[in-house]
């Protein structure tokens, strides 16, 4: 009985024991959670951190325009008699375009000379008119103060000889004298005689006829200039040199000052015209380089502002300006649309990374960066200036360093990376430190080459 108890006792030692080993068998063979989730590689592009210049790129619309630019209208109506130039044609300031019909002209000088010669003519007879009347103004004037002298110092009627007299006197000392001696009044009134012949011959003197009279030869004078000048206009010449374009009369054809013959246009040094706002105008100055590019063309040209106005326009309230073109070609036309660009620095010799590599959270901005290429480091920086593509880096990254600037939403601190682009970090740059192997790995490592071995 005893003996049968001790059986039981050893079979059921043996089942307790098989099915220890048998569970402890099943947990060293499956695996852990952790071990089934591995950790995600992330597909990634780096780049390498260098210091530059931030700069900012201004835009501003414009529009190319001629240098000069100058309508060319006829200075009288008339028949278009010849023309000399066509469209295209390039002219010189003060070359013949075209000539008008001048007999209407010429017959208008015809009759501007002919009242000169009037004119002249009218005053050389009030000049001979003038002469004659004082001449004859003085002769009167000696006789009645002959006359005058006579009476006064008469001592007997027959001092005073009538035959003397002219005639004109002949009346006026007739009557006064009688067959008497001249008395007191008598003189008086031969005085008075004197006075008013002084006065004749005063306003004898006078150039009040002779002055209209030039002032009629100066108009005339003045006529024939404008009629003479009339004929000059008749000749439309180039008011400066430039190309020949919008020109359309033909011969034959009656022209006016209404309407402009044609233009002409000069594009040696076109310049762009544009409006800037007040913001702007701190990076414009004159004698600044820029460069205008033309899409149209899909060609870029270099610029030079060469004028900023004081004054804003009344409409736009922006201030026009203007920027010469250095080296244009023959392909530009007035009108095309243009825009300037130009570069403003903001810092110098900063770390530059582009934005797109800069994350933000909780007010904190940060990037990735790898030194082995195979984990990243989420680190924060401190950002200075920045621009649409480009931040310049105060503090938290060093030149040479190495970031993450593609895949970076799904990248957490230590998270793996898979480097896809073709930059490579060098194996000096990775920094591997050598860990010391402690004794019980030591006796591990011995153990399991003995085991080998057996």
């Amino acid at each position: 009985m005893v003996r049968k108890k001790g059986i039981w006792l050893i079979s059921v030692s043996i089942m307790f024991l098989l099915l220890v080993v048998g569970c402890s068998s099943q947990a060293n063979d499956a695996p852990s959670g952790e071990e089934e989730a591995e950790a995600p590689v992330h597909p990634v592009e780096i780049m390498e951190v260098a210091t530059g210049t931030l700069s900012n790129e201004l835009k501003i619309s414009g529009n190319v325009m001629a240098a000069k630019h100058m309508p060319v209208l006829p200075m009288l109506t008339g028949e278009v008699k010849a023309i000399h130039v066509k469209n295209g044609d390039t002219v010189n300031s003060g070359d013949t375009l075209l000539e008008l019909d001048a007999t209407d002209v010429e017959l208008n000088i015809a009759q501007a000379r002919a009242g000169l010669e009037a004119a002249q003519a009218n005053l050389n007879s009030a000049k001979s008119m003038w002469d004659q009347s004082i001449k004859q103004a003085e002769t009167q004037l000696k006789q009645t103060k002959d006359m005058y002298d006579m009476l006064k110092n008469a001592e007997s009627p027959s001092d005073v000889v009538l035959e003397d007299v002219p005639d004109e006197l002949q009346a006026v000392f007739g009557s006064l004298l009688g067959s008497t001696m001249p008395t007191q009044q008598d003189i008086s009134q031969a005085e008075s005689a004197v006075k008013q012949a002084e006065m004749a011959l005063e306003q004898a003197k006078g150039t009040g006829q002779i002055e209209a009279a030039e002032s009629s030869v100066k108009q005339a004078e003045i006529s024939v200039q404008m009629a003479q000048q009339q004929k000059t206009h008749s000749v439309v010449k180039a008011p400066i040199s430039g190309q020949v374009t919008n020109f359309n009369a033909v011969v034959g054809e009656m022209v006016s000052p209404q309407a402009p013959l044609l233009q002409l246009v000069q594009m040696e040094k076109p310049i762009v015209q544009i409006n800037a706002t007040e913001s702007m105008l701190p990076n414009l100055e004159v004698g600044q380089e820029v460069d205008v590019f033309i899409h149209s063309f899909n060609q870029s040209y270099a610029g030079e502002i060469k004028y900023i106005s004081l004054l804003p326009g009344e409409q736009s309230r922006s201030y026009p300006v203007e920027i010469e073109l250095i080296d244009p070609d023959e392909s530009l036309r007035v009108g095309i649309h243009a825009e300037v660009i130009i570069d403003t620095d903001i810092a110098s010799e900063q770390i530059l990374i582009p934005v797109e590599a800069v994350s933000e959270e909780n007010n904190e901005q940060f990037v990735f960066v790898t030194e082995d290429g195979e984990k990243v480091e989420r680190r924060v920086i401190t950002i200075e200036n920045e621009t649409a593509e480009w931040y310049a880096v105060e503090s938290g990254l060093s030149e040479g360093e190495y970031i993450i600037v593609k895949g970076i939403h799904q990248l957490y601190d230590s998270a793996l990376i898979n480097i896809r682009n073709d930059i490579q970090i060098q194996p000096e740059e990775i920094e591997e430190e050598e860990q010391p192997v402690s004794d019980e790995e030591e006796t591990e490592e011995a153990s399991d080459s003995d085991e080998t071995d057996k």
